[in-house]
């Protein structure tokens, strides 16, 4: 699996070590570049014969390149206060730090239990998954200012 440098140029030290994550190759570029891959500037990249554990990459400031992308729409707000997305197979998906803006952040997003609109935040989106928001309705506010949400399943009370 591939990462990306995004704060420093890797040299030893400053990237994981393990017997058990083999890397296969380490790349420099001669100054930060952008990455279409990761959509932002990176010193170079690393790759691993197996994925690194979230936690490692995030240590070292390394950042995977997403094998797959979920594409996503934002719905509503639930009762929980929790921003609500629906992706292209019917699915919904939570947001679930509060305070924080998915565009901005792009933290990982929560199934809906039950694939129900207003259920708890379950299982986490995939760590080689990414996503994308491609509608986010321009709305910020109340989810009973919102039209329309009582066709995707969300209650405005």
């Amino acid at each position: 699996m591939k990462y990306y440098s995004t704060q420093r140029p890797i040299t030893p030290g400053n990237y994981p070590k393990s017997p058990f994550k083999e890397v296969l190759n380490i790349v420099n570029f001669d100054s930060r570049m952008y990455c279409e891959e990761i959509g932002q500037e990176a010193w170079g990249y690393i790759e691993y014969k197996a994925p690194l554990h979230p936690k490692d990459a995030m240590e070292y400031e390394l950042m995977p390149v997403p094998d797959k992308i979920i594409h996503v729409s934002f719905v509503g707000v639930d009762s929980w206060g929790h921003r609500v997305y629906k992706d292209g197979m019917g699915r919904f998906w939570k947001y679930c730090d509060p305070g924080e803006i998915p565009e901005e952040r792009h933290d990982g997003l929560f199934r809906a239990s039950s694939n129900d609109p207003d259920g708890e935040p379950d299982y986490p989106l995939c760590g080689d998954m990414d996503y994308r928001i491609e509608n986010t309705g321009g709305f910020y506010g109340n989810v009973s200012q919102k039209t329309g949400l009582q066709e995707s399943g969300i209650s405005a009370t």
